[in-house]
């Protein structure tokens, strides 16, 4: 119940965290790459759109640590009857350290001839 509770809310925030960047990525429709760059900085990339304008590349490396977390095994047996029960049993911890790992995340702006945006792209939150 708590694993689906937990994917849930995953999923819940993914689908909002892309809407709230898909509206920030639509409102620059229409304005000029000196606006952009103004706010955003020059891009870390630039390319041919192929159709005598530019493509301005922004991205970012996005890191995050899962938490550690161990897990303890005991087994054991018990033999003999009322008061005369005896028993043994024997366990172990698996310890798994805390895991970081990184990814790129991109933003895209197709600016035309006249320096206007008319396109733009994300991957990556």
């Amino acid at each position: 119940m708590k694993k689906n509770l937990i994917l849930v809310l995953l999923i819940f925030s993914f689908f909002f965290l892309s809407g709230c960047i898909s509206k920030v990525m639509q409102s620059w429709m229409g304005h000029q790459q000196s606006e952009l760059i103004a706010s955003w900085g020059p891009p870390q990339q630039v390319m041919d759109d192929g159709q005598g304008g530019k493509i301005f590349i922004y991205f970012t490396t996005r890191s995050f640590t899962s938490p550690g977390h161990s897990t303890t095994t005991v087994t054991g047996s018990a033999y003999g009857t009322g008061n005369y029960a005896y028993g043994s049993a024997t366990g172990y911890t698996t310890y798994t350290p805390p895991q970081t790992s990184s990814y790129n995340a991109y933003r895209m702006f197709w600016v035309d001839k006249n320096g206007y945006i008319y396109r733009w792209s994300w991957r990556g939150l």
